[in-house]
């Protein structure tokens, strides 16, 4: 059943309803302009097993964002840091600790995910939820890279985040930017009856849907302060693209290396990567 107004899951105002879609129905909230789905609206919600990973996103995985893990690196490296403890949260296959392992010894590395992973010498991973596990002890910075799209209490996630995060230390996450071209033009061409390219979009497994702005009053709103939010772009072969059949594997291929190109010349790209520090005690 549509309700008209529901509370934003960042900033609590009342968001209006914006859109019934195959899977979901989506809410907007104009005070942090922030998209996202009505949890009760989902019928069969996601468990998160691994065929998740290989079936729907079979690529990500398979071609890693190094461009974005390099960006990470270098930016921790700028903290000088003795021999930071960095805790990556739903670390997938481990990916990105990996590339750490490979930029610098001097990283104590520990990934929690759903999934278990194979034993890594230098790495320790972890399985279980973020929000149970006991890890005895806080990291000079947590990552979270494609993560809290796919949760509903951000709010929480993002606190617990900081509870791990020990003072003066960062936080780093990655998630969708929807203030992009990409996504403004799935939600103009909707309106015209090209419904594919919203729905992959703004399917059930995409909880929340940040605007810079939204993302930025979130993170604020926890009490962090926000030191860079990076505009990216995803590795375009890391997405998955629809193989219903030949000719629209060839359209979705061509329309997305269009909009990737167009979103550079405009500087509105679809990846936003925020860094932010927990602050120390007397300041």
């Amino acid at each position: 059943m549509k309700r008209e107004k529901i509370k934003c899951t960042v900033c609590t105002h009342d968001a209006s309803f914006y859109n019934k879609l195959s899977e979901v129905t989506l809410y907007y909230c104009a005070n942090c302009k922030h998209f996202f789905t009505d949890q009760d609206s989902i019928k069969n919600k996601e468990d998160y097993s691994p065929e998740y990973f290989t079936e729907r996103h079979p690529s990500w995985f398979e071609n890693p964002d190094l461009k974005l893990f390099d960006f990470i690196y270098k930016y921790i490296e700028r903290f000088n840091f003795k021999s930071p403890s960095i805790l990556d949260v739903g670390c997938g296959n481990g990916n990105f600790l990996k590339y750490l392992k490979k930029r610098s010894n001097n990283f104590s590395l520990t990934g929690i995910d759903y999934s278990k992973n194979s034993p890594e010498e230098n790495i320790t991973f972890l399985s279980g939820d973020i929000f149970n596990a006991d890890f005895k002890k806080e990291f000079d910075v947590i990552i979270s890279l494609a993560v809290i799209e796919h949760i509903w209490s951000v709010r929480s996630y993002v606190l617990r985040l900081r509870q791990l995060c020990r003072k003066g230390g960062l936080i780093i996450l990655m998630t969708p930017n929807n203030s992009s071209l990409l996504y403004g033009f799935a939600r103009k061409i909707y309106h015209f009856g090209i419904k594919s390219p919203m729905e992959k979009l703004y399917d059930k497994h995409h909880l929340n849907h940040f605007s810079k702005n939204s993302l930025e009053c979130l993170f604020k709103n926890c009490s962090l302060k926000v030191l860079e939010n990076h505009i990216s772009q995803f590795n375009i072969n890391s997405l998955s693209i629809p193989k219903s059949s030949l000719l629209m594997s060839i359209i979705y291929n061509f329309g997305l290396h269009f909009i990737f190109f167009v979103e550079k010349f405009f500087w509105k790209k679809h990846m936003q990567t925020i860094i932010a520090s927990k602050a120390e005690k007397n300041e």
